[in-house]
């Protein structure tokens, strides 16, 4: 009994003492018990936090944009050709900034042209914008509808149109003839169309009339019916090519597939992308086939029944200037015999255009103050030769005019002093034309401020010359007075001018 004891004392020491860690670990020190508590407090506040935590939203950077002007205008009679290529990529090598980083807004103004030089150069140009407007002022027809639908939107006037997107073709058997692939393929489908609907049905009565007045067998009397019936569709069928019919339907089935990709790819991205095949298909068939009449008007309340997304001018910053400059443009090429203008412009280049309208319209008004001087005074020199008297004349007429002045800035009253007196010099002692010395005085005032080369000042003056001839024939206008009406266009035009000719400004 004493052995069974000792022996269960032993067994109840070694219960008392602790047990080791398998890893044969020491003691946790303080700092590990501490981060112990921390690692169960953060679990135990999990399990109390809402399913649905709030995140709060973090703030996307506006990304920076590059804005650019595209302007691809073409005179009436030139096409959208290969050529246009090699242009558009000369003038895209303007652009400087990152895809990612670039708008372009193109202006088209062109009754068409090849739908495959079309179609690969709104490739290249989609290849360097992210974003891509397409401004109609006026008209984009046929191959330049194609262009307008690789863009995300198109601007829209009142004014403006597209068109259907049945290809034009050279007849493949007549020479210099450009018919709709819809003329060559429409015969062959209308005629299948009358075979089904009007000859089968038609042959088919045919033997049952033989079969109850002849007493024949029914597979005669259709053999006999079908056989007369061919003896009038024969020669209709014949008229027809085969080849026409398939080079037809090929170019007409090609502008549906170009029309497509552009629609699916860009202008309904913003789709789910069953969403946007089906929009896509159904707009482009309905460009290709749904008109009756190639140079037939899509006008913007057409143009988005069809889908497109279309925005309107009056919404667009810049549709109004757009317009002016490009109806200019198309009056200048048919002018000069210049076929095409394709130019990229920053819109930082077209602002220091138009933030100079005060400047050019000092200028302008300068010049007009100053021509305004000119028809009293050659009343009052009528029989005067003298050229040291007319010199007088000039100084003692100027002085009194000046006198009569309003109140104003020393300066400007300087300044239309100078101005004067050259032009009154010009005209009465150079036996310059008036206009001539309009646009001496004008040109030479430009150059010394610096702010213009040479060729868009000599284009200013020209332009300034037309505006003094225009505030002359209208009502008097006070120095401190500016009309935008007439300072804008006069701009504008200058605008146009410089595009068309390709001047840097």
């Amino acid at each position: 009994m004493d052995e069974e004891e000792k022996r269960n004392e032993e067994m109840t020491e070694e219960s008392e003492i602790p047990e080791k860690s398998e890893s044969n670990e020491g003691p946790k020190s303080t700092e590990e018990s501490k981060k112990t508590e921390e690692s169960k407090t953060t679990e135990e506040s999990k399990d109390n936090l809402p399913l649905h935590t709030p995140i709060p939203p973090t703030e996307e950077k506006p990304q920076k944009e590059t804005r650019y002007i595209l302007f691809l205008v073409y005179n009436e009679r030139a096409p959208v050709d290969r050529d246009d290529v090699f242009d558009l990529i000369d003038q895209l090598n303007k652009i400087t900034t990152p895809p990612e980083e670039t708008r372009i807004d193109m202006v088209i103004l062109s009754n068409g042209g090849y739908p495959h030089p079309a179609y690969q150069m709104m490739n290249i140009v989609r290849s360097k914008c992210k974003k891509l407007k397409a401004v109609v002022p006026l008209f984009a027809k046929s191959a330049a509808t194609l262009m307008t639908l690789a863009s995300d939107e198109i601007i829209m006037g009142p004014q403006s149109e597209i068109g259907p997107l049945d290809m034009q073709m050279e007849h493949p058997l007549i020479e210099n003839l450009h018919i709709s692939a819809l003329e060559g393929y429409y015969p062959f489908m209308q005629l299948y169309g009358k075979f089904v609907t009007d000859f089968f049905p038609l042959a088919l009565k045919m033997a049952q009339d033989i079969t109850q007045t002849v007493p024949i067998k029914r597979e005669d009397a259709v053999d006999i019916a079908m056989n007369t019936a061919m003896s009038y569709l024969v020669p209709i069928v014949q008229q027809i090519n085969p080849t026409v019919v398939n080079m037809c339907y090929r170019a007409l089935t090609t502008g549906e597939q170009y029309a497509y990709n552009f629609l699916f790819r860009y202008m309904f991205k913003d789709k789910p992308e069953r969403e946007r095949a089906i929009l896509a298909s159904q707009t482009a068939h309905a460009l290709v086939w749904n008109f009756q009449n190639h140079g037939q008007v899509i006008s913007r309340d057409d143009a988005k029944l069809l889908n497109l997304y279309v925005g309107f001018g009056e919404s667009y910053d810049l549709f109004d200037m757009m317009y002016v400059i490009t109806k200019e443009m198309l009056r200048i090429l048919g002018q000069s015999g210049i076929e095409r203008a394709i130019r990229v412009v920053s819109m930082e280049q077209i602002k220091r255009l138009l933030n100079v309208d005060s400047y050019l319209g000092y200028i302008t008004f300068i010049v007009y103050k100053a021509y305004s001087l000119v028809e009293p005074l050659r009343q009052s020199l009528q029989n005067v030769t003298d050229v040291q008297k007319i010199s007088l004349a000039i100084r003692q007429f100027l002085s009194q005019s000046l006198a009569s002045l309003p109140p104003m800035p020393e300066q400007e009253k300087n300044d239309i002093a100078q101005v004067s007196l050259e032009l009154l010099e010009d005209i009465f002692l150079k036996n310059f034309k008036d206009e001539n010395a309009i646009y001496s005085v004008a040109f030479n005032r430009i150059r010394k401020e610096k702010a213009f080369s040479k060729p868009v000042s000599e284009v200013i003056a020209g332009r300034i010359v037309e505006a003094v001839r225009e505030l002359t024939q209208t009502i008097e206008i006070e120095i401190d007075t500016t009309p935008p009406e007439v300072v804008s266009k006069y701009i504008l035009q200058i605008l146009a001018f410089l595009l068309v000719y390709n001047i840097k400004f």
